[in-house]
């Protein structure tokens, strides 16, 4: 019978055995498997069997369940498959051996009618020749590397690393401190306060000026005694106590640092705190290079992007500004629908692009109809794109934003269920602006008549969610500041 073994945390070693009941993990006490830690919604994830095979599935928890890091709605489990489930460690292995290992069983409290396996080794039973070494600093530094990687934007990553460093610390406050590039002061980026809400800050301008200019992570059990700060004002007033604080250095320069506060003399952090700290501010270091190169390379398509609209926009002059105007739209939508960062970028850069093809075709041609026309330029559009290194996930945003939500678009006549995301919003933007240039014979309609007028679509030419989205940004000022919107 397979069964789940927990890695890591206060039940380490338990195992329960996955029978024909769904096996339930959360951290209330009515769940086969209670996960006591910060990250763990009550009532987290299930596993269950069909036939031979056993999978997992999550509960809408609000942290996601992960088999081996990858986060999962619904997942088959193979042997050795490691589950992630707020910071706890399971794995899903294989039938035991009662005989060969000594197995007894055991009824666990709060367990309901899952058999949980106490494995003990009898005295001549075989011993086994190597052992799992554990370490909080490894399984904290390898829980932040893959939460800074997990291709989530970069803000609530790094928010996410502060809170799993904090609680690993027991510190009662964490803060990263991030260099503003305006007006070049520290600024706080992110924060996670263990203690009550809005009480005093405890950050120290002294330690946070020492670290910034030495460039090197400090330690101090208790700062009032402390003779590098124990003169220091901030520290006084603010009865600030043990403190670690780690700079993250990009370029050879400070960007910012990590600081850890604990209020409890008897429980101050120590050397190993240290290393935790300054391996984690390293690792933030690295994101925050490889999110500067992600942007610089952006810009960088988006300049040449631009240079060909321009083109564009020289060939027929009457497209001036559509492109530019649909990326604006297109960007306040997908913020307002809560896409990633990384979503809306890729959305503004089709925007950008998504008429290129009539760089190909903007004339008529003897024998091809002007709906013929326009399915030419969708070609042209896909092929001009599909020839440009890295653009392979802008694509669809050209090649269906003439489809609509009922099908009867072109030149694929999909519909909105067969429709990216990214398509579905370019559709909406670039026909908003067609009818606001070009509605009503030529002479373009009022904003607000041609919102009317697309609601009444919603669902059957154009996507709803979109629509609603359309018309919330009309409403809140955001429609037409899609650039700003991103730089934010």
């Amino acid at each position: 019978m397979p069964f789940i073994r927990i890695k890591t945390g206060p039940n380490k070693g338990k195992v329960f055995e996955v029978k024909d009941q769904p096996l339930t993990i959360g951290r209330d006490e009515t769940q086969n498997i209670q996960v006591l830690d910060e990250g763990v919604s009550r009532a987290h994830a299930e596993i269950f069997r069909i036939g031979d095979m056993a999978f997992v599935r999550d509960l809408n928890s609000t942290n996601g369940t992960y088999v081996n890091g990858v986060s999962v709605t619904e997942e088959v489990l193979k042997p050795m498959d490691e589950l992630r489930i707020g910071h706890t460690d399971l794995v899903y292995e294989d039938s035991l051996s009662t005989t060969d290992l000594g197995i007894e069983y055991e009824e666990g409290e709060g367990t309901s009618s899952t058999t949980m396996l106490a494995l003990k080794t009898e005295k001549g039973a075989a011993r086994g020749t190597g052992r799992e070494v554990t370490s909080r600093n490894l399984t904290v530094t390898t829980d932040v590397g893959k939460i800074l990687a997990s291709g989530k934007d970069l803000g609530p990553s790094l928010k996410e690393a502060v809170e799993t460093v904090t609680a690993a610390l027991q510190a009662d406050n964490g803060y990263l401190l991030m260099v503003d590039k305006v007006t070049g002061k520290l600024v706080p980026r992110t924060s996670h306060e263990r203690g009550e809400e809005g009480g005093e800050k405890k950050v120290s301008r002294t330690i946070v000026k020492r670290v910034m200019q030495m460039l090197t992570p400090i330690l101090t059990t208790d700062a009032t005694l402390d003779q590098r700060f124990m003169l220091s004002e901030s520290i006084v007033l603010k009865k600030i106590k043990s403190v670690i604080a780690a700079p993250i250095v990009v370029s050879d320069r400070a960007e910012g640092l990590l600081y850890f506060h604990a209020n409890k003399l008897n429980d101050h952090f120590k050397v190993e705190d240290l290393e935790l700290a300054a391996a984690v501010a390293l690792q933030i270091a690295l994101a925050l290079m490889s999110d500067q190169a992600g942007e610089k390379i952006r810009r960088g398509m988006v300049s040449t992007i631009r240079a060909v609209v321009t083109a564009m926009e020289i060939v027929d002059p009457r497209n001036q500004g559509h492109s530019e105007r649909v990326a604006d739209y297109a960007t306040a939508i997908a913020v307002q629908m809560g896409l990633t960062r990384e979503e809306i970028h890729k959305i503004r850069l089709a925007s950008l692009l998504h008429d290129v093809g009539k760089l190909a075709v903007h004339q008529s041609v003897a024998g091809v109809s002007k709906e013929g026309m326009m399915e030419q330029h969708v070609f042209a559009g896909e092929r001009i794109v599909a020839g440009i290194e890295g653009a392979e996930e802008i694509l669809p945003g050209v090649r269906y934003h003439h489809e609509r939500a009922n099908g009867t678009g072109f030149p694929y006549k999909l519909r909105n269920d067969q429709t990216p995301v990214m398509a579905r919003v370019i559709i909406v933007a670039n026909h908003f602006d067609n009818l606001c240039t070009s509605g009503g014979g030529g002479q373009g309609l009022q904003a607000n008549d041609v919102l009317v007028e697309m609601a009444k679509r919603g669902g059957t030419d154009f996507d709803d969610d979109v629509i609603k989205a359309l018309i919330a940004c009309q409403r809140n000022g955001t429609l037409y500041s899609g650039a700003r919107l991103l730089e934010e």
